[in-house]
């Protein structure tokens, strides 16, 4: 029997052979610092900074303010303060942009200074991602999860876009496991596996007229970012598994009026159905 791990976002998850299932939240807590966007500089205009800059200037009579007199927003001294500080509008904007692009959450102009401090793009995204693309795989580095665990593993997979679940399959051990038991039979060390599975994977199949023989597949499935980040971070000694498959999915079994069936024990019983077959 596995023992399974899935994201709350999966909500109909079904353990096909009844084992444990772990929730795991795929939020993973991460969250940028907080930029106060009330600061006055923040997105200025001219006449907003006209009496700051007015009071630059020299006092009396030939400046407009004879006996200390407030100079007036339509002499021609306020009028040359106005052109002077156009410039100055602009750059506290570009000033404060830059303050925004310190957060990966809010960058624009800087994705390519990001990525190089954290070596993307990598081979796992390739060079023609998209600018979302790009900027998800950052927000994952930035992240810094420690992927040690099928619950960094889920979160993870989610900061890539995916809603996954983890598989640790439980492997039949001689004097131990039961004849037509729950514990698989392989050729393989399965206690060294673990199994990811993709809910609503994207996929492509070959086109008559479009596709090409011995290049296009038959049944083609697009995830190499998320196959490349999941492996980057795998331990030396496992081996990850993807599973791209239709996934069977558990509805209680119900009386006439609604009410779920359950054992002496209270446990629900489950049939377990294809999620295509509940849509046709």
């Amino acid at each position: 029997m596995s023992t399974w791990h899935a994201s709350t976002e999966w909500a109909d998850f079904f353990a096909a052979d009844g084992g444990l299932v772990v929730w795991v939240d795929p939020d993973d807590g991460f969250a940028d610092p907080e930029i106060d966007p009330r600061d006055a500089l923040s997105a200025p205009t001219v006449e907003g900074l006209l009496f700051s800059g007015l009071s630059l200037w020299p006092r009396g009579s030939a400046w407009g303010t004879p006996d200390g007199e407030a100079p007036s927003t339509a002499s021609r001294i306020a009028g040359l303060t106005r052109a002077l500080l156009s410039p100055f509008v602009d750059l506290y904007v570009k000033a404060w942009r830059l303050i925004e692009e310190s957060r990966s959450v809010s960058l624009v102009d800087s994705l390519d200074e990001w990525e190089a401090d954290f070596g993307l793009p990598s081979p796992c995204g390739g060079f023609t991602q998209t600018e979302s693309a790009r900027i998800a795989t950052l927000r994952a580095r930035v992240a810094r999860l420690a992927t040690i665990t099928p619950a960094d593993v889920i979160r993870l997979a989610a900061r890539l876009g995916y809603v996954v679940a983890i598989e640790e399959p439980d492997a039949f051990l001689a004097g131990e496991g039961a004849c037509l038991g729950l514990g698989e039979l392989s050729d393989s060390a399965l206690e060294q596996q673990w199994v990811v599975l993709v809910r609503d994977a994207p996929s492509s199949q070959f086109d008559t007229g479009i596709g090409e023989t011995g290049v296009t597949r038959l049944l083609d499935f697009d995830h190499d970012v998320l196959e490349c980040e999941i492996r980057r971070i795998a331990p030396g000694w496992t081996v990850v598994v993807f599973n791209y498959a239709e996934q069977l999915i558990g509805p209680y079994l119900v009386t006439e009026t609604g009410a779920r069936i359950v054992t002496e024990t209270g446990k629900k019983l489950v049939m377990p159905v294809l999620a295509s077959s509940l849509s046709t």
